[in-house]
């Protein structure tokens, strides 16, 4: 394939699982045998909401029009698209081919045609690329250094200028030639790409197709809105503007950005990159229906939504609560809305109970003033159906098992805080080293994700209680194993114990008080394995 005629519509581009393994191809196929597709294979999971959001999702928005409840219900019963939808597609790609030419001379996709650098200075490839050392921006996984060109197929130099527009780092940027708002060949006061100050939620189905439909947000279009392909050809000037619309916030350029193409004797490659600066937002808009949301009351405003953050070092459930929080006015915190359209299909009967959902969080940890990425954040996990509506007793227990893995960290630290003052020792303040708990919750990991996987068959109540007696056994037997770790290390003086402060001030810590502490805790925590009623007895 030529310069002039590597095109996304059939080039490479969109990693997929199939039935004959890892296979790239190109949006007519990515969009058409969607079903065939058990889903994306991506190189970083921050990719994934990427290839949804500035490709995938936009065109069948695009092409189909707005996607109304009946409709996407019947998209998803139908599990493919119908030979109707399948053939608006395909007249759209081909409508709009010469839009999606990567090398274009007047609108190559994503990018701005002639965009220069004073003295024509290019960087490498890997400037795109987390992953890979660039000045001072540390590697993840990856030894390549900006020194060190590695120059990437199109298809793949692609899908790393999106992760660009999507999640690149703040601070100074080398400005365009042209660049109007430019001061000493740099521009100021660049943000992170706009994903990066989201909390992401992105629904995964059992095939790309479905993955594709339950990311679609339903609702009307407001004029004006569009895919950048179908805007003006960008230049090296931006500006700060509020997007159109879904269709607009998806694709939103938020760099401006040249690819350089290179002839190798494996094929067309791309080796070096030109990047500025790209348009910007005032503030994330209350719709953007990916993220996580905390609800503050403003005396003023009223109720103001502000995206909420993945936390560094929290597995996936450890969030749950906040996953399936549908109601902001009791908890202040409120799920995305394609979670949200997904609960209210439960409601209607046009998603079964037991279908296999499953949630990925992902997010990027900044540092160094976001001039540089410190870590991306990743989970997936199960999403019992029955958990997204209110009035089960499913979701009252998936909740539970949450917090009650969560409060049994919190009792193995305060064991291990009671025991370090029992011998005169510095406790470990809260959040620093390697606390106890933090290793017992990797062990409950498996245990939680276990019965998460279980409550998607929709269990009646025995069996979810057998379930949930089940779980708190494993890890009431996990917590007192890690506990007895910690008192085998224990010298002999902490029998004795120590005293602190003096008079009615005075108070003793010793071993047996902060046993004693911990298996309360276990008794109150675990109230399946240890009814209230019992509690006495077990005592």
């Amino acid at each position: 394939m030529t310069v002039q005629e590597w095109c996304l519509v059939d080039g490479g581009c969109i990693p997929v699982h199939s039935a004959d393994g890892l296979q790239e191809v190109g949006l007519r196929s990515a969009l058409l045998d969607s079903h065939t597709y058990a889903g994306l294979a991506v190189e970083l999971p921050t990719m994934t909401p990427v290839l949804l959001r500035q490709l995938l999702v936009p065109v069948v928005l695009d092409a189909l029009g707005p996607i109304d409840t009946e409709t996407w219900a019947d998209m998803l019963d139908a599990a493919r698209f119908t030979p109707g939808q399948c053939a608006v597609l395909a007249q759209y790609l081909d409508e709009h081919r010469d839009s999606f030419h990567v090398f274009d001379d007047v609108r190559p996709f994503g990018q701005a045609a002639g965009l220069t650098h004073p003295k024509d200075v290019v960087k490498p490839v890997t400037e795109l690329m987390p992953h890979v050392a660039t000045g001072n921006n540390t590697p993840l996984r990856n030894a390549h250094t900006d020194a060190d060109p590695m120059p990437v197929p199109v298809g793949e130099a692609v899908r790393w200028m999106l992760h660009a527009q999507s999640w690149d780092t703040a601070g100074l940027k080398t400005a365009a030639v042209g660049d109007p708002k430019a001061s000493g060949g740099k521009t100021t006061g660049t943000r992170v790409g706009p994903l990066g100050s989201l909390g992401l939620v992105t629904p995964i189905g059992s095939t790309l197709f479905e993955t594709i439909v339950l990311n679609l947000p339903i609702g009307a279009r407001p004029d004006g809105d569009m895919p950048h392909w179908r805007r003006d050809p960008q230049g090296p000037t931006w500006e700060e503007r509020t997007p159109a619309g879904v269709l607009d916030l998806f694709t939103w350029q938020a760099r401006r950005i040249r690819l350089i193409p290179l002839h190798t004797d494996s094929g067309l490659h791309v080796s070096h990159v030109v990047m500025s600066t790209g348009d910007r937002m005032p503030e994330m808009p209350a719709w953007e229906p990916h993220t996580l949301w905390t609800i503050k009351k403003d005396p003023k405003k009223g109720s103001v939504r502000y995206p909420r953050r993945h936390l560094p070092g929290r597995t996936g459930w450890r969030g749950l609560k906040t996953l399936i929080a549908l109601d902001h006015d009791t908890t202040g915190v409120e799920t995305s809305t394609v979670l949200t359209q997904i609960a209210s299909a439960t409601l209607t009967g046009d998603l079964p109970v037991t279908y296999p959902l499953r949630a990925e969080t992902c997010g990027v940890v900044y540092g160094n003033q976001s001039a540089v990425i410190d870590d991306v954040l990743f989970d997936s996990m199960p999403i019992p159906m029955a958990a997204l509506r209110a009035d089960t007793a499913l979701r009252g227990s998936v909740i539970q098992v949450c917090t009650q893995a969560e409060n049994l960290a919190y009792a193995l630290d305060d064991l291990a805080k009671h025991l370090t003052l029992a011998i005169g020792g510095e406790p470990l303040p809260p959040g620093k080293g390697q606390q106890p708990g933090t290793k017992l919750l990797h062990t409950l990991d498996p245990l939680v994700r276990r019965f998460l996987t279980g409550c998607q068959q929709n269990p009646d109540d025995a069996e979810l209680d057998q379930a949930h007696h089940a779980f708190e056994t494993l890890a009431d037997r996990a917590a007192r194993a890690a506990a007895d770790e910690l008192l085998h290390r224990l010298p002999g003086r902490a029998f004795n114990g120590v005293t602190e402060g003096r008079g009615s001030d005075a108070k003793t810590y010793r071993q047996a008080s902060a046993e004693r502490f911990f298996h309360a805790a276990l008794r109150r925590h675990l109230t399946h394995l240890y009814p209230p009623a019992q509690e006495t007895k077990t005592a």
